[in-house]
């Protein structure tokens, strides 16, 4: 997420959502790495540097690119290569520019449905 201001709200969203699949969330605020690698972990994207995951995803990544516009193409960066498989985005505006030219590989909305 764009900064700690946004971790734990995102966490506690994510925590409901996966109660059922006994999925733990844990709120990474200013950067500490608690919790199990199985555990979906939230951080602000400027502390995930030398960290690995096996899925990364930029939620508001048109927020990020509004909130840090000098910082956002190294943001990018090094969240984008934290991935070792999965790479996300979500976008509520438009598409920031570094990211137009990936637009086709990326779908519109997402739905539950969209996936079963």
């Amino acid at each position: 997420v764009k900064d700690d201001g946004e971790v734990q709200g995102i966490a506690e969203v994510l925590t409901h959502a996966l109660e059922d699949s006994n999925i733990e969330v844990e709120a990474c605020l200013g950067g500490q790495t608690v919790g199990q690698e199985t555990d979906v972990r939230v951080f602000a994207v400027e502390y995930i540097k030398g960290l690995e995951f096996e899925a990364v995803f930029f939620v508001g990544v048109d927020h990020l690119a509004q909130a840090h516009p000098t910082l956002y193409d190294k943001y990018l960066y090094v969240g984008a290569t934290r991935a070792a498989t999965y790479l996300g985005f979500t976008c509520e505006g438009s598409l920031p520019h570094p990211l137009s030219t990936l637009r086709k590989m990326f779908r519109s909305e997402w739905s539950q449905e969209a996936i079963s």
